[in-house]
């Protein structure tokens, strides 16, 4: 353009320029008549430019970086980058993958002709790091390339997280894999987000108004070149087996709207075809059943509250390349749950379960470990325990003891060093004086010494019952011989001696073999069991005025006549118990007031100290035994019967008047069986009372509990004594027969393997003659529980002749 200058205003007119040209030079080169707007600062890459080399077609932009930021601000800068308007209407196809598998170059070839508008790379580094997004205008979707599974990065779960969060907002997705077979990382990543899109993304997008309760559409996009794709059969189509082996895998895809499987088999010589994923892309697109376009905004909001909603931090561990778990030890604290760090088999070599890391304090596992502190302080680590009785008191002076001074800690160098209840006030806690505390694990099967703190107390009461049945073994027949002379003495005189009544007066059933105690009816003065004698009525002929103890025959005559003496019917003399001799005179039985005086104030004084040694004894034990007890005992009220041999516990009295039950309630149903029968079973129900002294009760039974398992057992079926370390028991205790035939677990600790093998070979005989030990043992406790339990409880109770024979 040529040059005027116009700042000379002294030149003459010729030489002054036109006005024309004046205006001419003062135009712009370029005339632009849109209005000037600042360009938005937008964060890219190298890779995020406007325009590709020749300026045909535009390039995608990242949309997400790796560290899940999102570099779009606003969904109108969204709908810019995009170039669509906000009103248009989309669909959001994502794909995804493991990295190298060609995920780019697939949405390049499907969605765009194959113009490089997805970047790929023929690098060793990963092209694609984040998502990145391209629209394809003509129909109307929006593509988003993902980064690819099992890349290297130190960021593996922010990446799966990240990952999950872009299909959750996606229509159809395509997993792209070129792995020959298909591998569990495919079926691991559909699982997760089948999984995080029911459980918290569909809450999350619902929340915003414009979720779905389906997921996305998933494509498979498989290709091989050596082996054959899924086939679909007759009986069962591609995609059935597909869902067979996410159920076999313990996966679930209830979240994804459809499942299908696009399989290719292309040579490796040449290019992929990709006219099957993308007809099967197309159907997808037009199918608005489910899934129907949405705005880009929506789109975009819905990206940006997920992001919000799920940004915490995610620690990210190194993987460890040495597998521990395949060779250590598989067990676990009980407390803190830590794994030990010893190798396996090293129970067996003799070594207990260690961990180096502290544990945490449990009360249900008291795994506390009391060192005596001064011990302790002069560089010994002395284990001391909290017990009932030091090991120098007796049973006797240890449980006076404990009941004024409670609980003892004793040191086997400093002595005794503790006592709950030294002092009358101010008395300190253990670990405050005298103890230094330790955490330890606590390992299945071990730490014995702990749990045996806790049955201190019950091991005191076990002592003292021992002696106490000793000494009632010993003294039982001479102090029951004393009792019943007294009480002849203080007897009427109608009444027959104790030494005399051997059998019941009704049933004939043998006191000394039963156990039963003797009760005197009121009536006839005969001796009768309790079971013939529960009936209370006035014998106002003997000069009793109130409900006393009578038989069922005197019942029967009081009851049709109140004032009848019983024993005029029955028998025609008299017992003097002045001198324990018989008068048969054949004369009427005294009814003299002072003859039965003697007796009434007997009764009044025995009831009475028997009601107080009730209160003042009885219910204090009881309370010792239920604080004492351990806690893995079966509790009285759910044991009412042996746990080995079904005997009911009770005394002789409670199981004569349960039997007695039992046999009317089956009396009753043959009667009635008969009557409906035609009288055909009527023989088996006769022999009434008679039938009885062949019962198998031979006195108390009483209950047991054994100290290995716990169950409640009586004494034949817990003969046996033995110590029990797992339970803390390490002196001979109580175990039932049942657990007696199995052996310690603590007895193999010791041995090594090659031991084990050793006595595998050469001791099998021995071990062969235990077991049949065992099982003969089971056998005889079977047998005898067969023969000698009545099992009344089901009314099969019915003694035998022979019994009867014997008892007369």
């Amino acid at each position: 353009m040529i040059n005027l200058d116009t700042t000379n205003k002294n030149q003459s007119p010729i030489m002054q320029p036109l006005q024309y040209f004046q205006d001419e030079a003062r135009r712009p080169d370029v005339i632009n008549d849109a209005e000037f707007k600042s360009i938005p600062f937008i964060t890219t890459n190298d890779f995020d430019s406007i325009d590709n080399a020749n300026g045909s077609s535009s390039r995608a932009f990242l949309f997400l970086d790796a560290d899940e930021n999102l570099q779009i601000a606003t969904p109108e800068l969204f709908c810019k980058k995009l170039k669509c308007q906000e009103h248009d209407k989309i669909k959001v196809i994502s794909i995804f993958g493991n990295t190298g598998d060609g995920k780019s170059h697939t949405m390049n070839q499907v969605f765009f002709d194959g113009d490089p508008v997805f970047r790929t790379s023929t690098e060793q580094s990963s092209c694609t790091i984040g998502v990145y997004a391209a629209m394809q205008r003509e129909q109307g979707v929006l593509c988003l390339d993902t980064e690819g599974l099992l890349g290297t990065t130190a960021k593996s779960n922010k990446r799966m997280r990240m990952l999950l969060k872009i299909l959750a907002i996606s229509d159809i997705v395509v997993y792209r894999t070129r792995s020959e077979r298909l591998h569990s990382d495919m079926y691991e990543f559909l699982g997760t987000a089948s999984k995080a899109f029911c459980l918290h993304f569909t809450q999350a997008l619902q929340a915003m108004g414009n979720g779905s309760t389906l997921g996305p559409a998933v494509i498979i996009f498989h290709e091989t070149h050596y082996t054959k794709p899924l086939e679909s059969s007759v009986e069962e189509s591609a995609e059935d087996k597909l869902r067979n082996s996410f159920a076999r895998l313990n996966y679930e895809t209830n979240a994804f709207s459809s499942l299908r499987y696009v399989g290719i088999q292309t040579d490796a010589k040449k290019a992929t075809n990709f006219q099957k994923i993308t007809d099967a892309l197309r159907l997808e697109i037009e199918n608005t059943a489910v899934r129907s376009p949405r705005q880009p905004a929506v789109v975009f909001k819905a990206m940006k509250l997920l992001n919000q909603k799920f940004a915490g931090e995610i620690i990210e561990k190194a993987i460890n390349p040495f597998p521990e778990q395949y060779f250590t030890c598989g067990a676990h604290c009980e407390s803190c749950s830590r794994r030990c760090q010893r190798s396996m088999g090293h129970v067996s070599d003799g070594e207990p379960h260690f961990n180096t890391q502290p544990c945490n304090y449990q009360h249900q596992f008291e795994n506390k470990l009391y060192l005596c502190k001064a011990c302790y302080n002069n560089g010994k680590e002395i284990v001391v325990s909290i017990r009932a009785q030091s090991q120098t008191d007796t049973a006797w002076s240890g449980l006076a003891k404990y009941v004024w001074k409670g609980d003892v800690i004793e040191c086997p160098y400093c002595g005794e060093i503790y006592r709950a209840r030294q002092y009358w006030y101010g008395n300190k806690s253990p670990e405050s004086s005298v103890v230094h505390v330790q955490v330890v694990h606590v390992w299945k099967g071990g730490n014995s010494g702990l749990r045996g703190n806790a049955h201190s107390a019950q091991m005191v009461l076990d002592s003292v019952n021992s002696l106490s049945e000793a000494f009632t073994n010993i003294s039982g027949p001479w102090a029951k011989a004393i009792s019943d002379l007294l009480a002849d003495k203080v007897a009427p005189s109608y009444w027959r001696p104790n030494q005399e009544i051997i059998l019941c007066h009704a049933c004939k059933r043998n006191f000394e073999k039963t156990g039963m105690p003797k009760h005197h009816c009121r009536g006839c003065g005969e001796g009768f069991c309790h079971t013939c004698s529960q009936h209370k009525l006035p014998v106002p002929a003997r000069g009793w005025l109130q409900p006393v103890r009578v038989c069922n025959d005197c019942h029967q005559q009081l009851q049709r006549k109140s004032d009848a003496t019983p024993a005029q019917e029955q028998a025609d003399f008299t017992y003097c118990n002045s001198n324990l001799t018989i008068a048969c005179t054949g004369s009427k039985p005294t009814n003299d007031e002072g003859d039965i005086l003697v007796r009434k104030y007997g009764e009044t004084i025995y009831n009475t100290i028997s009601s107080v040694a009730a209160v003042a004894i009885d219910y204090p034990k009881e309370m010792i035994k239920d604080s004492a007890r351990p806690s893995y005992w079966v509790p009285d009220a759910e044991s009412p019967s042996c746990f080995i041999c079904k005997s009911v516990f009770g005394s002789a009295e409670e199981l004569e008047l349960g039997q007695h039950a039992s046999k009317q309630s089956t009396t009753k149903a043959n009667r009635s069986d008969s009557r409906s029968g035609g009288g055909a079973s009527g023989g088996g129900a006769s022999g009434g009372g008679a039938s009885g002294n062949g019962s198998s009760i031979a006195g108390d039974c009483r209950r047991h509990h054994c100290r290995r398992c716990g169950q409640a057992v009586c004494s034949d079926c817990s003969k046996r004594r033995m110590p029990v370390p797992d339970r803390g028991w390490l002196t001979d205790v109580r175990v039932c027969d049942s657990c007696a035939c199995v052996p310690h677990a603590s007895s193999n600790c010791s041995r090594s393997i090659s031991s084990a093998i050793s006595d595998a070979i050469n001791g099998a005989d021995a071990e062969d003659t235990t077991d049949l030990q065992c099982a003969t043992s089971e056998r005889r406790r079977s047998s005898n529980s067969q023969s000698s339990n009545c099992d009344y409880r089901n009314g099969n109770c019915n003694a035998s002749d022979d019994a009867k024979a014997k008892t007369e």
